[in-house]
């Protein structure tokens, strides 16, 4: 089972169009990360992962979002090994709060472009916050297993290292 797992994981790697851009629930601070705007492609996918486990109930709640959009609102809690993905179908701002942290300042936002006009922004200075398996879950350098490398800067690393 395991083994079937790991192709299916390795051909959606390489067959999927969009790419998938993570955004960490940061329960102890009140915050998502990264918490400046970030820029998708129109068809990529937004994933809420959690960066520590909760200790108490958040919602990714779509707030501001482009008309003829999808809406969202999903409650965060435990198992920490859970995320949420949205595939925005329409171009445009969306904005995303914390229902019952907005006074906190838990809010968040991200701008889906059509087309390929999207600039990255390369930093060589980012250092590893974590690293997790395909659950979700916190986990170490492990050989034969897809693993996500989570990034200060928001950036996420899929690796497999075959030995």
């Amino acid at each position: 089972m395991k083994k079937l797992l790991l192709i299916l994981f390795i051909i959606s790697s390489f067959n999927s169009k969009g790419t998938i851009h993570q955004i960490q629930v940061w329960n102890g601070y009140y915050k998502f990360l990264p918490s400046n705007n970030i820029t998708v492609q129109l068809g990529d996918t937004i994933q809420w992962i959690p960066l520590d486990p909760p200790t108490m109930t958040h919602t990714i709640t779509s707030d501001n979002i482009p008309v003829g959009a999808a809406t969202f609102d999903q409650v965060w809690q435990m198992p920490a090994d859970t995320f949420f993905q949205y595939i925005p179908q329409v171009a445009g701002l969306y904005q995303y709060v914390c229902t019952p942290h907005i006074p906190n300042g838990m809010i968040g936002e991200f701008t889906v472009i059509s087309g390929t006009t999207a600039i990255k922004e390369h930093t060589t200075n980012k250092d590893l916050l974590k690293i997790t398996d395909i659950l979700g879950r916190e986990t170490k350098e492990t050989r034969n297993t897809p693993l996500f490398y989570i990034f200060d800067d928001g950036t996420v690393e899929k690796k497999i290292i075959i030995e």
